[in-house]
Order: C-alpha cells, then sequence, then structure tokens
C-alpha cells in the first residue's frame, strides 16, 4: 500500500483543485454523479487550468505530457500520484502519462474504481472481478439508504468501498467486505485515500468476519441470472438473488438485537409467494425475531429481465435466451421487483408479518424506521389505549381527491381517494361518510373524541365502533397519510 504521506499529497492537490462532486456537477452540468460517462466533452470548457486538467486526466480518462503535469501539479504530487499508481507512463507514447483506474468524486468521497475502457487506447476487455464504479445510479441510490449508526457496520459486497466510507461517517466501527481480492485492495485504497479507518476484508460474504455481530449490515449484491461468462460483479446465481440470499441467511448469526439490515436488490416474486414473504422462510428458525420490509420502486417482467442482459452488452445467445427463460419458469417466476429490502431485528419475537410498501425515489431510511417505530407502538400491550387518546393531523403532502358523477342532472361525489407522493406512495379510498370524521383529526382532537362525537350526533352506522375507527386510524398511519403528534 502507499504511503501516508503521498495520499495525503494527492488528496490535499486534489481539495486544493477543487476537485468535488458539487465543482463537478455545476461545470459539467451533471444532474448526478451517475452522469459523468456520458458528459458531452466537446461541449465542455472547464477553467481553471489544473481543475481542467483533473477532469480531463482522471474523470475523462485522456492522456497528459510529462511537463505538462509537472507544471500543474508540482514535482511533490506528481512523484506522490506516480507513486500511489494513479499516473502511470502511457503504452504509445513514454513521454504522456494516463490513469489507469477512474477516479472521480462522489458522496463527499474520492473514489478509486476500474476504468470503463483502456488508457492506452486498445481494446477493454473488462476482468472478471472489475470493480464497480460506485457512481452509477443504483449505487447513488443504495448510498441514500443507508441508516445512521454509533455501532458497528458491515457493507457486504462492498466492491469500491463507497458503502463502508459512507457508513463510517456515524459508526464506531465500519468494515467492508467483498468476495474479489480486487475489491478489497480497491477498497483499501479509497479508505486510506479519505482518510477512513474502514476494515477491508476479502473473502465470501460473513467469511471473513466469522463469530463478528454488528448493528448494520448493508449489501448491493449482484443480480444477473448466470448466463454462461461469469463477472463476479454482476451475476447472482441461477436465479440471481442467490447473493442475495446468503446475505439474508447470514443475519441470525451476525445482526446484533436492535440492529438493521439494508438491501438494495433485484429479486423475484413467485406464483406462491412474494419476494419479502420468501426473505422471511431465508431467516429460518429465527424469523420470528426479524421484522421484514420491502420497499418496491419498480416491477420488471422476467422477459424484461432477460431483454436487459444483452442491451448491457452481454453476449446472450438464443440458446442461452431459452435456456435463462426455462430456468426461471421452472422456478416458478412470476415477475421480478427491484427496490430496497429493510429487515430490522427485535430483542424477542413478534417482528410482525412481512410488509410490501411503495417506495419512491424521495425514499430515505428515514421512511422507513419512521415504520418500523409506529409498528413497534403497535404490537405494544396498551396500542388500543394510547391511539384513542392520540391526537393525529394529515401528513405533509397528503391529498384528497374527490371523483364526482352526474346523477339526476346534478354532479355528486363517487369516490374519495386519500393518497401522497412521499418517501412511500400510498392511497387509500374509504367509504364516503368516514371522509368527514377523519378531516376531524386535526392534531387538536384525539380519535376517541372525534368518534364519540360523530356517534352522539347519529352520524356513524350502528355496527361501525370504536375500534374499527381505529383501525382506519392506524391504517392511515401506516400508509403515511397521517402522523402521530
Amino acid at each position: 500500500m502507499n504511503s501516508a504521506a503521498d495520499l495525503r499529497r494527492v488528496r490535499d492537490f486534489l481539495s486544493a483543485a477543487a476537485y468535488d462532486e458539487s465543482t463537478l456537477r455545476r461545470v459539467l452540468n451533471l444532474e448526478n454523479m451517475s452522469a459523468l460517462g456520458r458528459v458531452d466533452w466537446t461541449r465542455v470548457e472547464v477553467q481553471p487550468a489544473v481543475l481542467n486538467w483533473c477532469v480531463q486526466v482522471f474523470a475523462r480518462g485522456v492522456a497528459t505530457g510529462m511537463g505538462v503535469a509537472r507544471e500543474l501539479c508540482g514535482s511533490e504530487v506528481l512523484d506522490a500520484l506516480l507513486r500511489t499508481g494513479l499516473l502511470q507512463p502511457a503504452k504509445k507514447e513514454p513521454d504522456s502519462l494516463v490513469c489507469p483506474v477512474w477516479l472521480y468524486p462522489v458522496a463527499e468521497f474520492v473514489v478509486a474504481s476500474d476504468r470503463r475502457d483502456d488508457p492506452d487506447g486498445e481494446t477493454f476487455t473488462p476482468p472478471t472481478d472489475v470493480v464497480f464504479p460506485a457512481i452509477y445510479g443504483g449505487t447513488l441510490r443504495f448510498l441514500q439508504l443507508l441508516p445512521e449508526t454509533p455501532g458497528d457496520a458491515l457493507d457486504l459486497c462492498g466492491g469500491s468501498g463507497i458503502g463502508a466510507l459512507q457508513l463510517a461517517r456515524t459508526a464506531r466501527v465500519s468494515v467492508t467486505a467483498d468476495l474479489a481480492e480486487r475489491s478489497a485492495v480497491f477498497a483499501e485504497f479509497n479508505c486510506r485515500l479519505n482518510r477512513c479507518s474502514a476494515e477491508s476484508l476479502c473473502g465470501d460474504l460473513y467469511a471473513p468476519v466469522a463469530g463478528r455481530q454488528f448493528d448494520v449490515i448493508s449489501a448491493h449484491p449482484p443480480f444477473v441470472p448466470a448466463t454462461g461468462e461469469n463477472m463476479v460483479y454482476r451475476d447472482g446465481g441461477d436465479s440471481g438473488e442467490e447473493v442475495t440470499r446468503g446475505v439474508v441467511a447470514g443475519l441470525p448469526a451476525h445482526l446484533r438485537a436492535g440492529g438493521t439490515c439494508v438491501i438494495l436488490c433485484v429479486a423475484r416474486d413467485t406464483a406462491a409467494k412474494t419476494f419479502e414473504q420468501r426473505v422471511a422462510e431465508w431467516l429460518g428458525e429465527s424469523r420470528d425475531e426479524f421484522e421484514v420490509l420491502f420497499g418496491l420502486e419498480k416491477i420488471l417482467s422476467v422477459e424484461e429481465v432477460v431483454d436487459s442482459l444483452r442491451k448491457r452488452g452481454q453476449s446472450v445467445g438464443p440458446d442461452q435466451v431459452r435456456q435463462l427463460l426455462a430456468r426461471l419458469q421452472s422456478l416458478e417466476t412470476r415477475q421480478f421487483v427491484y427496490g430496497a429490502l429493510y429487515i430490522r431485528r427485535h430483542a424477542g419475537k413478534g417482528g410482525g408479518k412481512p410488509l410490501r410498501v411503495h417506495l419512491t425515489p424521495q425514499g430515505r431510511a428515514a421512511d422507513f424506521e419512521r415504520l418500523l417505530a409506529w409498528r413497534e407502538f403497535c404490537r405494544q400491550p396498551d396500542c388500543s389505549a394510547q391511539l384513542a387518546r392520540s391526537r393525529p393531523q394529515p401528513a405533509a403532502g397528503m391529498v384528497l381527491t374527490a371523483r364526482h358523477l352526474v346523477q339526476d342532472g346534478e354532479l355528486v361525489p363517487a369516490e374519495f381517494v386519500f393518497s401522497i407522493e412521499a418517501g412511500f406512495a400510498a392511497a387509500l379510498r374509504p367509504d364516503a361518510w368516514v371522509v368527514p370524521l377523519l378531516a376531524r383529526l386535526n392534531g387538536r382532537r384525539t380519535v376517541q373524541t372525534v368518534f364519540s362525537e360523530a356517534q352522539q350526533a347519529n352520524e356513524l352506522p350502528p355496527e361501525f365502533t370504536l375500534e374499527a375507527f381505529q383501525g382506519l386510524v392506524q391504517r392511515m398511519i401506516e400508509l403515511g397519510l397521517m402522523n402521530l403528534l
């Protein structure tokens, strides 16, 4: 590994050059860093010269003359860049230098991963253990969903180490582990470059941390059903979810009580069970200790997933397509689902049934934490009494839509829909007579009071009880349509 002094020189140079995410997004007009690989460089003019040099050499991947590099970087920094391997002599032009890796800012870090082309312009063949970039859309989404913890954190399938870097902002101990040694080396380099003390380990899932437990376990695992030539960062076994299953199956041994697991993944709904129901089964005899939430972002048909392999440029011939479709059908695959799996371990039993929610692009870890806290409240012995005394109010962003129809020449309300598009998207269609009742829950009146007043005013059907009203309010809060003060 490189010396601390060389890494410090490189780090200080990049900082002084303003080679950071906010600057690059501004000067390159990027919505987020995932667009870096799609920049039209013919339209780019970056100033000052030292920042332009960093952008061209590290982000774009063009060669630089030795004299220009020494002039802009200074001899000490240039020597440090050479010793760290961030610059090396070009094969075709010995007087020029190239960056053999892709080096870019993301999430307030500077991260190195494998490039997507050959730095010397030759035919590019990625290694089977290629280190996945930390700025692709899925990885950026993964970072948004990671929770904070003051405890110990483990990021599996860690790749470049970006997950462990993010977790290390608050964690006492942060560990990244990956099956590929190449990834472990890159992760170690990135941790040291960013002055992060995270451990970088190599091995199959939990093997490098045998006997250890954590407060947060995260993973952004490979998910593509294997079709032939293996790519470590990409392939997820016969069904595409074998790595995800391995992460879940190891939770009883490695996740502490009160701990959280977050997995951003693609997996399957089968003819018999949803993905989250199958996840509960993967937890084995300890399943009653865990609460399983799945935030669904997208549904993909089997044909769409198979077709995506071709669109990604993978060499999948007609025979492989037929074999893959037959394999997925034999596994009773109904559809693929993409989203965030959020699993909480409780100190005892009673985790509740697995739940699916609709996760929006605005969804974050805090949205799952709110839902978990509410479900925990509902498991308390005096939940019903507390809810009767509570003063719920409409959530910010909640919308009530009324659909009217013409009856006897007049417009009359036919349907009412409460909906919200926040961290989770949800909708509820109550009976029309219930809507005024719910509207009175404005944060100042209790559930018991609203119900009693409506009952005394003969506004309720005889069979509608307080318990039924509480159940409706409970559902509104679970969906995020209402909040408790």
